[in-house]
């Protein structure tokens, strides 16, 4: 009953002072409504990045060249100018990969080998398309993940052959070609300005154009890839033919990380007299793992700056209740005077202070989960704050309340009930 009692006063007192109980809370809504927005957000940013590699492959490494330090822990490879790019001599060739394809034989499901093209404009009397344009060969469908709604992806006969062809997404046709549909896109050039010259290309595929949330807020939507034969990619760019990076796809049932080291190991032969460059292979796996623990550890990171807007706010209470302490002191003498206890002024404080938090609590977790869901939606995963988060947030609350409340409540509960009642 006495709880009860002091729980009735602790509400009476805020009602009778709205706007000093609100500043009050002021801390502790922005503290907790802080940190649940920044675990919501975090947590969304995790499933974005996460999904966005999982379309990259998540059954897939990535293997490639890497500068190859001296004794001295220093890249030679920037001492001879080669860091602008590997020299033709040093690139990974045909004859490796066929090599390779041979020694893995039934463990691979694609190899995917690029050449970055470079961005351009295609035009069509007024319409305009900015695009990247990208080589790729006939394997590299097996890891783009794209979604063919019309024609056909690469073929080896089209990239073999140099086919000055493209593969084009829906929102490209939609900038070039406004009210055209994908299958009647199939058949027609494009023109894309690429610096100085103009290529052109006849369209053999139309993909689905899709993208997260995360990384349309970062690019702004502006541009999609335009594929073409590698080949094709080749004679434009005039870039050497072999190959620094190549990402592959490993057959179903394949143990990824064995895969991943032996595939390693496999082209790190060619490579033992090299002194510049060298091998290295990353599982699409890791990356993900390193990914979403570097976004955890960032969240972590920021929620703790967040949260120390929660001790501000503690520091808001302990003030206030002194304040409260002594604008009821005669109060206070009254009540010892009457026989209360210690105890019971003690508790009637702390559970002032604790009312106070937990209503800034409650105030900053709706607040934390409103704006949580909104920054989450805003990245494509529309998410709400675990059960546990918000639980995790209230209870902390009750007890900044309980630390900050205890010295207020402790002074009021020794003072001298003679002295109390003289005070003015």
């Amino acid at each position: 009953m006495q709880l009860i009692e002091n729980i009735l006063l602790a509400v009476s007192g805020l009602r009778s002072n709205k706007m000093r109980a609100l500043l009050t809370m002021l801390g502790i809504i922005i503290g907790i409504g802080s940190v649940l927005t920044i675990v919501t957000v975090g947590d969304s940013m995790t499933a974005s990045v996460t999904d966005v590699m999982n379309d990259m492959g998540a059954n897939s490494i990535q293997l490639g060249l890497v500068e190859r330090p001296d004794e001295n822990g220093e890249y030679r490879g920037h001492v001879s100018g080669a860091s602008s790019g590997p020299p033709e001599e040093d690139l990974i060739t045909d004859e490796m990969i066929l090599r390779y394809r041979e020694a893995f034989a039934g463990q691979i499901q694609a190899l995917a080998l690029s050449d970055y093209t470079g961005s351009g404009q295609a035009k069509n009397g007024r319409n305009r398309a900015s695009c990247d344009v990208q080589g790729l060969n006939a394997d590299a469908f097996g890891t783009v993940n794209v979604d063919i709604i019309a024609g056909h992806f690469l073929s080896d006969r089209e990239v073999d052959g140099g086919k000055n062809v493209a593969v084009i997404s829906d929102k490209f046709i939609e900038k070039l070609f406004p009210g055209l549909s994908p299958q009647d896109a199939l058949g027609r050039e494009i023109k894309v300005q690429m610096g100085d010259e103009v290529q052109t290309f006849s369209v053999t595929g139309v993909y689905r154009y899709e993208i997260s949330g995360m990384m349309q807020v970062m690019t702004g939507d502006v541009s999609t890839t335009v594929y073409i034969p590698l080949t094709v990619s080749r004679k434009i760019t005039g870039n050497s033919p072999g190959y620094s990076y190549m990402q592959i796809k490993a057959a179903n049932g394949v143990d990824l990380e064995q895969f991943r080291q032996r595939s390693k190991e496999f082209f790190a032969r060619f490579y033992r007299g090299n002194l510049l460059y060298d091998i290295e292979a990353y599982s699409m796996d890791s990356m993900i793992g390193q990914m979403t623990g570097l976004l955890g550890t960032m969240s972590i990171a920021i929620g703790i700056i967040a949260g120390i807007s929660l001790l501000v706010g503690g520091i808001g209470v302990m003030n206030i209740m002194l304040v409260s302490v002594t604008e009821r002191t005669r109060e206070i003498g009254t009540r010892k005077a009457l026989g209360a206890k210690n105890s019971a002024i003690r508790v009637q404080f702390i559970v002032e202070s604790m009312i106070i938090c937990l209503i800034g609590g409650a105030i900053g977790v709706l607040l934390g989960t409103g704006l949580g869901r909104m920054g989450s939606t805003l990245l494509g995963f529309p998410g709400w704050p675990s059960a546990s988060i918000v639980i995790i947030a209230v209870c902390f609350s009750m007890a900044i309340g309980i630390f900050f409340g205890y010295y207020p409540a402790n002074k009021a509960a020794k003072l001298d009930p003679i002295e109390a009642l003289r005070y003015e």
